[in-house]
């Protein structure tokens, strides 16, 4: 019986550079633990537009209030999730990113909350709604110009997330429309939303204000107002009406 040859120097060759591969690994992996952080960078996306946390306020987030010492601590001693999430507890903070490099440097990247909406209370504080439907309370340090939601309807909503929340999902769907439509976020100042769920929309400019109905057939009934603001109004003169009614099938009643 013939038993297959065996290139055992091969073999051998292998074996060693494997063996040194994980070595060298290993090496840079306990150099790297052990390289101490030199400088912390942080990344706020979108900055120029957001001013709910300045790069000071994030400093304080990462750090724990300056509880921890980042400049000069190991690799070894950084807890990149730990940073993560204590970034995250504020509630303006949309998603966070912590990562390090080879060359000392620690970078928190952020980004903030955009709010799409301030909701007005009579008795309560207000709050935004912001375009991943997320709601947060508002700031002393930061009141970006947006469209105002009143009436009693919005009035309990005051933390949470109402993107997929079966009762104000539809509101959010609708004020996602105006947010990303240049005509209708010029146009519309604000959206009265009575305990029924029935939207009345007051405009930026002309005087009259449109009776919206629910926050159904959200497209078509923007397609007949559109149709109002671009073809009617022009023609009659831009505050010849006080009220405009969308609510039903292919009618715009206009008085």
């Amino acid at each position: 019986m013939k038993f297959p040859e065996i290139n055992i120097r091969k073999e051998i060759k292998l074996a060693v550079i494997l063996v040194i591969a994980f070595s060298a690994i290993a090496f840079v992996g306990r150099k790297q633990d052990s390289k101490k952080v030199r400088e912390l960078n942080i990344l706020i996306q979108d900055e120029g537009n957001n001013y709910f946390l300045s790069n000071e306020q994030v400093y304080s987030l990462i750090t724990g209030d300056e509880s921890d010492f980042i400049i000069g601590s190991t690799y070894d001693d950084i807890d990149l999730k730990t940073i993560e999430n204590r970034v995250l507890r504020n509630q303006y903070v949309s998603t966070t990113q912590a990562f390090k490099d080879l060359s000392g440097n620690l970078t928190v990247k952020i980004s903030l909350c955009r709010p799409m909406a301030r909701i007005i209370r009579k008795d309560k504080t207000d709050s935004y709604l912001c375009e991943s439907g997320k709601i947060i309370t508002t700031s002393e340090q930061y009141t970006p110009r947006v469209l105002l939601i009143s009436g009693e309807y919005m009035q309990e909503i005051t933390s949470g997330n109402i993107a997929s929340d079966s009762i104000y999902g539809k509101i959010f769907q609708m004020v996602t429309f105006i947010n990303n439509d240049a005509f209708w976020k010029a146009q519309i100042s604000q959206l009265h939303i009575d305990k029924t769920g029935d939207i009345t929309i007051y405009p930026q400019v002309t005087k009259q204000y449109v009776e919206f109905g629910e926050a159904e057939s959200i497209r078509e009934k923007f397609i007949k107002m559109k149709y109002f603001y671009t073809k009617i109004l022009p023609f009659k003169g831009w505050n010849y009406y006080a009220r405009v009614n969308v609510k039903f099938g292919n009618q715009i009643i206009c008085e």
